[in-house]
């Protein structure tokens, strides 16, 4: 695994899924296949330049536009991970739950994906994700944010929002290797929109 420093060069609000298709520009021999990185804009919700953390299982190559690599990526192998050991973590995610539609559509089993609110209930989740991998020793919730989204499929513009969450606090690793294969797959949902990316760093 890569990971990366980079910053797109743009003062505009961006929408999230277009920062997700700028990325993928730094993969041009992969385009066809299926998305191999997770991203996190580290100034979420602050002006002027975005700052972006990105993780991907190939090497970045530059590319012209406003997306820019600052340094060479840098390649790890995750052999520092070990159980036991202690980390101070830090992961935007988009915590979510099913729930009867009370529409009465019947897609999905007759459930719809909302946004968790309450505290307790955000944190419950993040214990589910990283059961039998890691033990959350102390967290707290940095930053709430509503993230307004728009995607375009073929002649039609889809306009959304998703709730996002940005957890930091301290993890005890209880099984080194299902975690780390839990950190490259990426926690939860909308990874295209900047989810999901947990990092780690030893005490």
């Amino acid at each position: 695994m890569y990971y990366s420093q980079c910053v797109l060069n743009s003062v505009k609000p961006v929408n999230p899924y277009l920062l997700h298709e700028k990325i993928w520009q730094l993969f041009p021999d992969k385009a066809d296949e299926k998305r191999s990185f997770l991203f996190r804009v580290e100034n979420l919700g602050q002006r002027g330049v975005q700052h972006i953390l990105l993780m991907s299982s190939y090497e970045p190559q530059p590319a012209n536009g406003e997306l820019i690599l600052l340094n060479k990526p840098k390649k790890v192998q995750f052999d520092g991970i070990t159980n036991g050991g202690n980390y101070r973590f830090m992961l935007r995610a988009n915590p979510t739950k099913r729930i009867k539609d009370s529409g009465g559509k019947t897609s999905n089993q007759g459930k719809v994906r909302v946004p968790i609110i309450d505290e307790e209930e955000i944190i419950a989740w993040l214990n589910r994700q990283l059961k039998d991998l890691a033990e959350i020793k102390a967290v707290t919730l940095a930053r709430q944010d509503l993230l307004y989204f728009q995607k375009n499929k073929g002649n039609q513009n889809h306009f959304g929002k998703i709730q996002t969450v940005t957890y930091s606090g301290i993890l005890t690793v209880i099984e080194a290797k299902l975690l780390v294969n839990k950190m490259i797959e990426g926690i939860g949902p909308a990874k295209a929109f900047g989810c999901g990316l947990l990092t780690l760093a030893k005490i």
